[in-house]
């Protein structure tokens, strides 16, 4: 049986991870919080107690993290070491997290020789990873992908895009209309507060023509993806496009998402794009 370790059991983490043991892969996992191993509930997947542990346990590894901790994760930090330095000859280390593709070029440089990276960022949310329907852009070394195909194909339907840094380039050229979209939302129900229509209404209509997958997203109670996680995304693509490309839509976009999420008294859910509780301070 083939061995597959993942590492970042956060919202999506924890939902990709339940289809690799029914694929018949022997599934190990790690977080660098306790709490999110030890409440998987499931018998075919073994909690490693340490990173090295988890990188160890497998030849083929898979990170799911937020962007800011990616190269901490992998490259180490204040002495301590990172992924890269417990990887075995052999190994495939499959990175999932939307990034500037030079956080990639960093990670490439300082692996082990007889080692491979695979950048595979993802477009889907918490409710694709829970159905395996999500969408896996990958870019690398053809044979390596060749390799671990069967594993991603696990997760949903996969796109192979070329040479290493394709992925997490068009994933920002994705998440340019993705995020727009997200901010679309929340502007549009500003001039519904304008207006004084009420928000159902609004969602309603939208929902009848082509916006109709964003708005069902954005209304799904189930998502516990937090709207922070949007910001920090527009971000990552802001950063790393800011000596490349003007980018004023994505702009606007981070600045009004940024703003629904200071809105909030606590933590702002996604699904709060769709309420008051996102809106602009004359109309709550």
């Amino acid at each position: 049986m083939t061995k597959v370790t993942f590492i970042g059991i956060g919202d999506m983490g924890s939902q990709m991870i339940t289809h690799l043991p029914s694929a018949g892969y022997d599934v190990t996992i790690w977080d660098k919080d306790p709490e999110k191993i030890t409440n998987i509930g499931n018998s075919d997947i073994h909690a490693a107690s340490s990173l090295a542990e988890a990188v160890k346990a497998s030849k083929v590894i898979i990170t799911s993290v937020m962007s800011d901790d990616v190269l901490t994760l992998h490259l180490g930090h204040d002495g301590e070491p990172g992924i890269v330095n417990f990887l075995q000859p052999g190994s495939t280390l499959i990175i999932t997290s939307t990034l500037d593709p030079k956080k990639i070029f960093a990670v490439n440089k300082a692996l082990p020789k007889d080692t491979h990276l695979l950048d595979v960022p993802i477009i889907g949310g918490v409710r694709y990873a829970r159905e395996g329907s999500l969408v896996l852009i990958a870019s690398g070394a053809k044979e390596a992908f060749d390799n671990v195909l069967p594993v991603l194909k696990a997760f949903g339907t996969v796109k192979y895009v070329g040479e290493l840094g394709n992925g997490a380039k068009l994933k920002l050229i994705t998440n340019v209309g993705i995020m727009a979209a997200e901010a679309g939302i929340r502007e549009t129900l500003d001039l519904a507060d304008a207006y004084d229509i009420d928000y159902d209404t609004v969602l309603g209509l939208m929902q009848m023509g082509p916006l109709k997958p964003v708005v069902s997203r954005a209304l799904d109670t189930s998502n516990p993806r937090p709207l922070k996680g949007s910001v920090a995304d527009e971000e990552e693509l802001l950063n790393a496009t800011k000596n490349l490309i003007k980018l004023p839509l994505a702009k606007g976009s981070r600045d009004r998402l940024r703003d629904a999420v200071d809105a909030v008294e606590g933590e702002a859910r996604f699904i709060d794009i769709t309420n008051k509780n996102t809106a602009l301070p004359k109309f709550k």
